[in-house]
Formats: C-alpha cells, structure tokens, sequence
C-alpha cells in the first residue's frame, strides 16, 4: 500500500516532469483498471491460493513501478500504472483471504481490523516515505525504491509455506 499511495500521489507530478500533461489520464487508468479487474475476476481470489496471489499482485506491482520509473515516457506511465493497478485489483481481496485461512472464524474481525490498520499505515506513510526520496533523488527513484518494496514483498510470501485452509467452523 506504501508503494501504491506513493505512486498515486507522485504519478500527476512525474507525468508533467517527462511532458505528459494530461496526467489525470494516469490516474483514470490506475482507477479503471482496479475496479474493472475487481467486477470481472471477483472470484479469482476464491480460486486459486491466496498467498500466491499476493506474491503475483507484488510482483505486477514491482513490474508496474519498475516500467514507471526506468522509462521517462508517457507510454510506460501508462502501462506501469495498468499494470500496477492489476496488481493491487488482486493483492487486497488475496492479503485478506490468507488472513482469513491462518484465523479462526471467532478472530477473523479483530485480524481483519489490525490488517486495516496497516493498510491504512501504507497508504498515508507511502506517499511520505517517497516523498523523502523525490526530495533527494527524484521522483523515478521513488518510484524504483516503491517497486524494491513490493519485490521484497513478494518475495517474503513466495518464502513462506503456503497456510492450509481451516476447516468449517460449526456454530453450535
């Protein structure tokens, strides 16, 4: 959520840094793309194992911010936000999902609370850890320390055993 808010909070200015001035385009791919990946693959996360999604929807994320920063082109910060956009469609409803799988149904409100909280760090504390790093180097390498993050990330859930499904609870 960091690289993502950081993303979105920088990609107006970068795309009138590399003379793209309609950066709102930007934004309305980002946007589009998100809620169009979440009606039409709605079940997806249901489908396969969430924590495979989540590394996927990391790694489209790094794949996103990586195309964004290392070409100063509108064209990539078109594809880059699309493609970062897919990404997060899929790493939310995922990220929850495993949560869901590793709690019991008794906990799953409190887990899905402190999940909240932290996206909710992302998404303000982002735009302010890449601000930092505009600040002293530039908006791409922002956007390349963004896309280290997620790939890190990925790579974290891609290292850990994937959590079985727990069984149905029965309310008695």
């Amino acid at each position: 959520m960091a690289a993502t808010s950081g993303f979105l909070a920088f990609a107006a200015l970068h795309a009138t840094d590399i003379g793209f001035q309609a950066w709102s385009v930007v934004l309305l791919v980002y946007g589009t793309v998100v809620v169009s990946c979440r009606l039409l693959f709605a079940t997806l996360p249901d489908r396969l194992p969430p924590m495979r999604l989540a590394a996927a929807g990391l790694a489209a994320c790094t794949l996103g911010l990586g195309l964004a920063a290392g070409v100063p082109a509108a064209w990539s910060l078109l594809v880059g936000s699309a493609v970062l956009a897919v990404g997060v469609a899929f790493l939310t409803p995922a990220v929850f999902a495993v949560i869901f799988t590793l709690v019991p149904a008794s906990q799953r409100g409190s887990a899905a609370g402190t999940a909240s909280v932290f996206i909710d760090l992302g998404l303000g504390g982002g735009p302010i850890l890449l601000g930092l790093v505009a600040a002293g180097r530039g908006i791409p390498a922002a956007f390349l320390v963004a896309a280290v993050l997620t790939a890190v990330g990925a790579g974290l859930l891609l290292s850990r055993p994937t959590p079985q499904q727990r069984p149905a609870e029965r309310s008695t």
